[in-house]
């Protein structure tokens, strides 16, 4: 049985980015994250801990949401990669806050998402599109976004 909050933030981001390009919808993702990570951590130097456990459990829900989509049966070693990557940040995610300093663990996940952000923003400019999602427009239907959005891992990025 599916976590009911995990549906709903994946049916909340479908509805969101199903109308824009697979990169814009990535980047966007990675925004997103960032957001909550630096939620996370100012409100733990706050000690404000409920906050900090809720803003953690919404990065976490973007991470999982894009680990659950990737596509394996091209480009296996970069899907597997990702899922990787999607995972060891969820797993330090959760421990964050048992850390003995979780102000440093938030900081090691916004670097760590953040070099990947900049990697997305850089694969979009390069096929033409934004470096950043932000005010970009959807370009036309799309797919869903378990078949398109997170074609990231299939190879089959278009801006």
């Amino acid at each position: 049985m599916r976590n009911s909050a995990y549906s709903k933030a994946l049916n909340a981001y479908a509805v969101a980015n199903s109308a824009v390009p697979p990169l814009v919808a990535v980047v966007r993702l990675y925004e997103r994250a960032m957001t909550h990570l630096h939620v996370a951590r100012d409100a733990a130097a706050a000690r404000r801990f409920e906050e900090h456990h809720a803003a953690i459990q919404r990065a976490v829900m973007v991470f999982a949401g894009l680990d659950s989509i990737l596509i394996f049966d091209k480009y296996e070693d970069v899907a597997q990669t990702l899922r990787q990557f999607y995972r060891r940040l969820i797993a330090e995610a959760g421990a964050a806050a048992s850390r003995k300093d979780p102000v440093a663990a938030c900081e090691s996940l916004i670097r760590q998402t953040s070099f990947m952000l900049k990697a997305w923003q850089a694969i979009a400019a390069e096929r033409g599109g934004p470096s950043t999602a932000v005010g970009v427009p959807a370009k036309g239907p799309h797919a869903s976004v378990v078949g398109r959005t997170m074609d990231h891992a299939h190879g089959g990025l278009s801006a």
